[in-house]
């Protein structure tokens, strides 16, 4: 719970501002990659993901699946399906980290000539 600076109390899902962390990745030929490093004072909380493929090879032919990791364990499996070049998610509850310092990795399933940029949001947390 939060107040305005007229004392109306709110309620926001997450911070702010300099809460909110912005990563990138590139993804190619089913090597994994790391999208955010752990950070070791902060749980870092996933908002939006958005996967975008340069490549044409494999958007007319087939589907292929995305994988988020956080600490070994795939938390999402998302579709890239054929035409389709661009797919995002937005969490409204955060998709939260269950381990602070740990790296949030993607990896895709090895399609050849084909390339994906991964850009997410996180949102520092501070949790007992």
């Amino acid at each position: 719970m939060k107040k305005t600076t007229d004392g109306i109390q709110i309620v926001q899902p997450f911070e702010v501002s300099g809460a909110f962390v912005s990563a990138a990745a590139t993804l190619t030929t089913g090597t994994a990659t790391s999208l955010a490093t752990g950070d070791a004072d902060y749980y870092l909380d996933l908002v939006e993901i958005m996967f975008s493929s340069t490549s044409t090879v494999a958007l007319g032919t087939a589907n292929f699946s995305i994988a988020l990791i956080n600490g070994g364990e795939t938390y999402r499996t998302f579709v890239m399906g054929e035409g389709q070049d661009v797919v995002q998610c937005t969490f409204p509850a955060p998709l939260r980290q269950n381990e602070k310092n740990t790296p949030w990795n993607v990896d895709m399933d090895d399609v050849t000539g084909t390339t994906v940029n991964v850009y997410a949001t996180f949102v520092k947390k501070n949790r007992q």
